[in-house]
C-alpha cells in the first residue's frame, strides 16, 4: 500500500500500468483511499476536538473567525453602508457571543468528553467517505468522456486507478496549520487533478491531452453554463428594475 502511495504521488507509470491489469485494482484503490481518509479525518477530527473542548474555548474561535472576516470586509470597501455594516456587528456580537456561551454551557444527555468523542469519530469516518464519493463522480464523468474520445479501458480500470488521485490529499491533514493551510489545500487539489489526468490516460490508453480534456470537459462545461446562467439572472434583474 505504501508503494501504491508513493507510486501515486510520483506519477510512476508502471505501478499504474500493474493496478489498471490487476483483478483487484478497485479494491486497492478504496483501501488507499480508506486510510487517506483516516489520516486526514483524525487529524482534522483532533483538531477540531482540542478547539472545542470548553465553551469559551469555542466561542473564543468563533469570535476569532468573525474579527478576520469583517477585517478582510473593510479592506475591500471604505463605502457608507461598509461602514454601517460594521458598527451594528461590533455593537451586537458581544451580546452574541455570551448568549452563545450560554448555550454551549447548557446541560446535554451525553457528558461533554463523550460528545467531542463521538464528534472526532464522526469526522473522521466522514472524511473517507467525502473522498470516495469525490473521486467515483470525477471518475465515471471522465470515463464517459474519455470512451467518446476514444478510450479502450473499463469502468473498473478507471475507478481503480482514478482512486489513486486522493494521495495528494494527505496533505489536507495541514489543512489546520494556521496561515497556510489553504496554501496545502490547493497544492493537494492540483496535485490530485494531475493524478486523475494520467490515471485517465492509462486507463484508456489516450494520449495527455485528450485525457485533459476527458477530466476537465464536463467541469469547464458546468462552469460555462453556470456563467451562462448568472449573466442570464442578471440580465433579467436589470430588465426588471428598468420596466
Amino acid at each position: 500500500m505504501i508503494e501504491m502511495f508513493n507510486g501515486a504521488l510520483t506519477l510512476n507509470r508502471n505501478m499504474m500500468l500493474g493496478l489498471r491489469e490487476a483483478p483487484d485494482g478497485v479494491r486497492r484503490g478504496f483501501l488507499l483511499i480508506l486510510l487517506v481518509g483516516l489520516l486526514v479525518g483524525a487529524v482534522q477530527g483532533f483538531n477540531t476536538m482540542i478547539q472545542t473542548a470548553t465553551p469559551e474555548r469555542t466561542v473564543q474561535n468563533w469570535r476569532r473567525e468573525l474579527d478576520s472576516q469583517v477585517s478582510q470586509f473593510v479592506l475591500t470597501s471604505n463605502s457608507p453602508a461598509t461602514a454601517d455594516i460594521t458598527r451594528v456587528i461590533n455593537e451586537n456580537k458581544e451580546p452574541f457571543f455570551t448568549m452563545l456561551e450560554e448555550l454551549l454551557s447548557l446541560p446535554t444527555p451525553l457528558p461533554r468528553p463523550a460528545s467531542l468523542l463521538f464528534q472526532l469519530l464522526a469526522t473522521t469516518v466522514s472524511r473517507p467517505l467525502s473522498y470516495l464519493s469525490g473521486m467515483l463522480l470525477a471518475a465515471a464523468a471522465a470515463h464517459v468522456i474519455a470512451r467518446q474520445f476514444g478510450g479502450q479501458g473499463t469502468i473498473q480500470q478507471m475507478v481503480a486507478l482514478g482512486s489513486l488521485s486522493v494521495a495528494p490529499h494527505a496533505l489536507d491533514a495541514l489543512a489546520v496549520v494556521p496561515i497556510m493551510g489553504g496554501t496545502f489545500t490547493t497544492i493537494a487539489w492540483v496535485w490530485g487533478l494531475v493524478v486523475l489526468i494520467i490515471a485517465t490516460s492509462i486507463a484508456h490508453n489516450l494520449d495527455a491531452g485528450k485525457a485533459a480534456m476527458a477530466v476537465l470537459f464536463i467541469p469547464l462545461l458546468l462552469i460555462v453554463a453556470g456563467l451562462f446562467s448568472l449573466c442570464m439572472l442578471l440580465a433579467l434583474l436589470v430588465a426588471a428594475v428598468g420596466g
